[in-house]
């Protein structure tokens, strides 16, 4: 006969497989619980850096260099509260991408060679359809991919600036605007579109006439463009110089924003530290290259304010603004 003790003990050893999985299943769910918790800031093969400078608000900025995994412009639960900014690794010239939702918009598509690699980025991202495409000035690093990208995929609506260009990329350009069926818009005043749920405004210069005894002209045509969206702004530049930057200003048109495009690739002129001023940048990006880097007097008057700088000489660079912040990836 079985004692009191000796029968507990075997009880107690009946019941020790449900207590052994009742312990396991409490383990698992910490640890599941530790996984969501810490896993959703971390972007896989990205080392993370965590900017110094602060955003206009009080939403959370990171920079980060490395592979990044970006969500799909496809999947409704990642695209409809994120707008996707990338400025593409193209040298010395602009090729810049907007997407928000199922919208694109292309700003620039860098020189001829060019137009491939801003078809590979829409590709990449599953686009279909250029909602609009809009050509800063005719500099042929700025419109010289333009007709590979109109060959490529289907444009909807052209912006361009109210000039005629002279080099042969633009003739080539025009001709595949032609082809394409494609009417072109010259942009003589503001323009208000929306890319999404992003809001974009337009600016031409005050007057295409061509100043006396100035060779160089088309840098200060460049359209200047200011992206909304969810309580942020974008201001991107095209090659705007001296002249044109102090015509932006006294019109008061500036406003500060959160990520500005530094105008024609980071040359240094004497009008940039007011239109740092005007616009209070916290973070920029230069479209430059290694054999044609941005000015060390440009870079060290955004360092003078605090600012960030991101340059597309070390690869491509993505803004994505969300409610819950701006990130930049490199």
């Amino acid at each position: 006969m079985h004692t009191r003790k000796s029968i507990d003990s075997i009880k107690w050893i009946d019941d020790l497989p449900a207590v052994i999985g009742k312990v396991l299943c409490f383990l698992l769910m910490i640890i599941m619980l530790t996984s969501c918790a810490g896993g959703s800031g971390d972007i896989p093969g990205a080392e993370q850096l965590t900017s110094s400078v602060g955003t206009k608000s009080e939403e959370s900025t990171q920079v980060t260099r490395g592979k990044v995994n970006l969500p799909n412009i496809n999947n409704d639960s990642a695209s409809q509260a994120t707008l996707e900014v990338s400025f593409l690794k193209v040298g010395k010239a602009d090729a810049i991408v907007l997407m928000c939702q199922d919208k694109t918009m292309v700003i620039d598509c860098g020189e001829e060679d060019d137009g491939k690699e801003v078809l590979a980025c829409l590709k990449s991202r599953g686009v279909k359809k250029v909602d609009v495409l809009m050509i800063t000035h005719f500099d042929k690093d700025h419109v010289g991919g333009a007709d590979t990208l109109v060959e490529g995929i289907k444009v909807e609506r052209v912006l361009l600036p109210a000039y005629t260009g002279s080099g042969t990329e633009y003739t080539d350009f025009m001709e595949a605007v032609g082809r394409a069926g494609i009417d072109p818009e010259n942009v003589t005043e503001n323009v208000n579109l929306t890319l999404g749920s992003a809001s974009i405004f337009v600016e031409p210069p005050a007057s295409y006439e061509i100043p006396a005894n100035v060779e160089e002209y088309d840098n200060d045509f460049s359209l200047i463009t200011t992206v909304e969206f969810d309580g942020k702004r974008l201001i991107f530049t095209g090659d705007i110089e001296k002249r044109r930057i102090r015509e932006w200003l006294e019109n008061g048109a500036a406003d500060e924003c959160d990520v500005l495009k530094i105008p024609h690739h980071g040359v240094y002129n004497k009008a940039l530290a007011d239109l740092l001023s005007a616009t209070k940048p916290a973070h920029t990006v230069i479209c430059d290259s290694k054999k044609n880097p941005a000015d060390e007097k440009t870079l060290g008057l955004i360092k003078s304010i605090g600012a960030d700088c991101m340059q597309t000489q070390y690869g491509d660079v993505t803004v994505l603004c969300s409610r819950d912040g701006i990130e930049i990836h490199q």
